[in-house]
């Protein structure tokens, strides 16, 4: 049964990120603990990267903290990183702050986040391109997070450095000056 209720969890987490949810519209940070204050100025031009955690499953050391403020700084102009203590339990901002300090953590730090993300899986981490749309939603293997970075952070590109022409624009034929005359 046990087995059964793994299996069924593990499934909606895997299958959660075929949806296209985007961050700005389908998010909302809980209280603010620590770090920048993610604005929409901010986040402006900019990949996210939020990732849940758990103060009562971090070791003291903050070893998973690390590899997200390691994350942040290689990807400083291009990427947001936002942890969100999801659990609260024996995490008390104090505590949290005293924890982020000693881990040397400086990026955005919230307690709880609403989504249509839920899950019991630490840490949990997903990846939102410049647009605000989902392009990881996992817990984080080495490979797919940095393949999911660099979605993230990639510049979205125009069609030939122009807008896309207008419906009407598209259709008009073409015409050479020369062969006209």
């Amino acid at each position: 049964m046990r087995l059964a209720l793994l299996m069924l969890l593990w499934l909606t987490t895997v299958f959660g990120a075929e949806k296209k949810y985007n961050f700005r519209t389908d998010f909302s940070l809980g209280r603010y603990i620590d770090g920048p204050r993610v604005t929409p100025v901010l986040q402006k031009d900019k990949g996210t990267l939020l990732f849940f955690w758990a103060y009562e499953l971090e070791n003291p050391s903050g070893s998973n903290l690390k590899i997200f403020q390691k994350i942040a700084d290689e990807h400083k102009d291009d990427l947001i990183v936002i942890g969100v203590e999801n659990l609260g339990y024996a995490g008390s901002p104090k505590n949290i702050t005293t924890l982020l300090k000693k881990s040397g953590v400086t990026y955005s730090n919230y307690s709880g986040c609403r989504g249509p993300i839920k899950t019991n899986a630490y840490p949990y981490v997903c990846a939102f391109d410049r647009e605000g749309k989902m392009v990881y939603s996992s817990v984080p293997d080495g490979e797919e997070l940095a393949d999911a970075i660099t979605k993230a952070v990639a510049k979205i590109e125009k069609k030939d450095g122009k807008d896309e022409p207008k419906k009407d624009e598209k259709e008009k034929p073409k015409v050479d000056p020369k062969k006209a005359a």
